[in-house]
């Protein structure tokens, strides 16, 4: 045996014998608190002490809720707008400009999913889409002056009532109405 190997196993061996050590309930190694005594504290009562770390306490203004007229939430109306036009053609009404509505419904159709828009023609204030396989016209009109019709057609230029169409207007509306 050489030199070296004597000396790797005098080290393994104590190193062994203090890890044995350390993990035994002897009282020379551990404080009350359970830590080890070469080992910075866990716990320190004079922390425990402190202001600092006393509960949090709730001002007594703070424990009920604000009962002012600026803190009550604002009742939401049922909409007005039907899904169907005075003739009978699904449709609804939309207060904003025609030029804001067109915008509008831009923008929500480009999220809605399942909706191809192949053209867009501001011109006429129309799109012109795919939805769940049903080719449809989506046409903004004046209703009055801040309000705006919106309607379905088909290809034709006729009002379409398919289950398709109301569906789409009624995400519509639900988006921008």
């Amino acid at each position: 045996m050489s030199l070296s190997n004597t000396n790797a196993r005098a080290l393994l061996a104590t190193t062994l014998a203090a890890a044995l050590l350390a993990t035994t309930g002897c009282s020379m190694l551990h404080r009350p608190d359970g830590s080890l005594r070469f080992m910075p504290a866990r716990h320190n009562a004079d922390y425990d002490k402190s202001q600092e770390n006393r509960p949090l306490e709730v001002p007594p203004d703070l424990d009920t809720p604000a009962t002012d007229p600026s803190m009550q939430i604002p009742t939401v109306h049922a909409s007005s707008h039907s899904m169907a036009s005075a003739d009978g053609n699904p449709s609804f009404t939309v207060t904003d400009t025609i030029g804001g509505t067109w915008d509008r419904l831009g923008r929500a159709l480009d999220r809605i999913d399942g909706v191809t828009v192949t053209q867009r023609s501001q011109l006429i204030n129309s799109y012109e889409l795919q939805y769940k396989g049903a080719t449809m016209l989506l046409q903004a009109s004046p209703a009055g002056a801040q309000s705006t019709r919106v309607d379905v057609v088909g290809t034709d230029g006729k009002p379409v009532r398919t289950p398709e169409a109301v569906q789409l207007l009624g995400l519509l509306r639900d988006r921008i109405g």
